[in-house]
């Protein structure tokens, strides 16, 4: 009796412990396969059962991640779109319609070359870049999106610190990966908001 009290015990222990830990991407329910969580699409509005909410022959997902409104067809982009960089975290989120739908680490600039704090709008899109200057030559850069005169969000393949630490002369640094996904999401005219303060020693990798 005493050996199944304890069995029982372990697993009500265990039951506890399913129920409390982190849910993984896996997990993440998307009833339609469309690219986009179904809490998302409660969020944005579009139908989490239906792949194509406005039936353009696009997926909400691909529509969503590359600006487009999924409601309206005809690759319509009017929508809010923006993004916000925290130097504190060295993360930005990016929204669409105020709702949260993706966030990247990135590397800011460092002390002294601090990346500006407060409120932008994309002024350009350039696809490739050859950013040269005292110290640093750095042909062949993509993904760059210019915020503030000579001051770009954009690719970075020269170092892997995005999240941990201050990297650049005042851009903001992405991984390839990111910024792809970040260049084929903004459009000009889009906001950027800067906030925080740029940290002065390495943050913890998570």
């Amino acid at each position: 009796m005493k050996k199944l009290e304890k069995i029982l015990s372990l697993a009500a222990i265990f039951l506890v412990l399913l129920a409390a830990r982190p849910v993984k991407a896996a997990e993440i329910i998307d009833t339609d396969k469309d690219g986009l969580s179904d809490e998302l699409e409660q969020k944005l509005g579009t139908d989490p059962a239906n792949v194509d909410s406005d039936a353009d022959g696009y997926p909400d997902g691909i529509e969503v991640y590359n600006g487009f409104n999924p409601l309206v067809g005809d690759r319509n982009k009017e929508v809010k779109r923006n993004v916000e960089v925290n130097l504190d975290t060295q993360q930005m989120k990016y929204f669409f319609n105020d709702v949260e739908v993706g966030i990247a680490p990135v590397s800011t600039g460092i002390k002294g070359k601090e990346t500006p704090d407060g409120d932008f709008k994309i002024m350009r899109k350039v696809p490739v870049v050859h950013y040269k200057g005292p110290g640093y030559d750095l042909p062949n850069t993509k993904w760059n999106l210019e915020f503030k005169k000579t001051y770009y969000l954009h690719g970075a393949y020269w170092h892997k610190q995005f999240g941990i630490r201050p990297m650049s002369h005042g851009c903001v640094n992405i991984g390839y990966a990111d910024a792809e996904k970040i260049y084929k999401f903004l459009q000009v005219g889009d906001s950027v908001k800067i906030v925080g303060k740029t940290p002065t020693k390495p943050l913890a990798k998570k």
